[in-house]
């Protein structure tokens, strides 16, 4: 078989090219600086995986993140991050639940992948890592933090050779694990999306992490 034909058949991983931290640091400066002061907005397709489940749930939808930590998932249900508050709205169940952002679980998760989302400080939160695909980019990031690692294991972001996200890969240290593919990523000015969340007078309003 001839060389070429062998690298072909190479999945991509065997194809990755190890950066260096100085590189490493380039790149994440160029991916923030790409972003600095602007909406991103992409369709998902999200597989998520978990240990007490026989099936992955999937879902599609909208996403998009604004700096410094605001967050909108939209599926079947709603997840809401307005700088201060993450709210999760299930229509089905008629229920919302209220999360500190600062709180552990959920809110504390989220906080973790906007900042990752928006590719600014990250090496004050995780520690990085990254390779050249031959289309793009892969970094990886682990929680430098006591408390964070306790959540989260491992968060893989793949980008194409233009900076836009392709892929995420998230793995929680209960043995969770979603992976996440986008599409038609938008920058966008901000104010172009509505991060606001008014509960419905109908749905019951919960805090499970206590509070009102």
């Amino acid at each position: 078989m001839r060389p070429l034909a062998i690298l072909l058949l190479l999945p991509i991983s065997a194809l990755a090219a190890p950066l260096s931290e100085p590189e490493t640091s380039a790149l994440v400066a160029r991916i923030a600086a790409s972003r600095s002061g602007r909406t991103v907005q992409a369709d998902f397709v999200e597989t998520k995986t978990l240990p007490l489940w026989k099936n992955p749930i999937i879902e599609s939808g909208t996403m998009a993140f604004e700096p410094p930590d605001r967050f909108l998932r939209k599926s079947n249900n709603l997840i809401l991050c307005d700088g201060e508050t993450l709210w999760m709205y299930y229509p089905e169940f008629q229920q919302v639940e209220r999360y500190p952002l600062s709180s552990r679980g959920p809110g504390e998760i989220f906080a973790a992948l906007g900042q990752a989302l928006r590719f600014e400080d990250l090496q004050k939160v995780f520690r990085v890592s990254a390779e050249a695909l031959p289309d793009g980019f892969r970094i990886t990031l682990t929680p430098g933090s006591g408390r964070l690692r306790q959540t989260i294991e491992r968060l893989t972001l793949e980008l194409d050779a233009s900076l836009r996200l392709r892929s995420s890969s998230l793995s929680t240290r209960r043995g969770d694990r979603i992976e996440t593919h986008y599409s038609n990523e938008k920058l966008l000015a901000p104010g172009s999306v509505d991060f606001t969340f008014q509960p419905p007078a109908s749905a019951t309003v919960v805090a499970p992490l206590g509070g009102r």
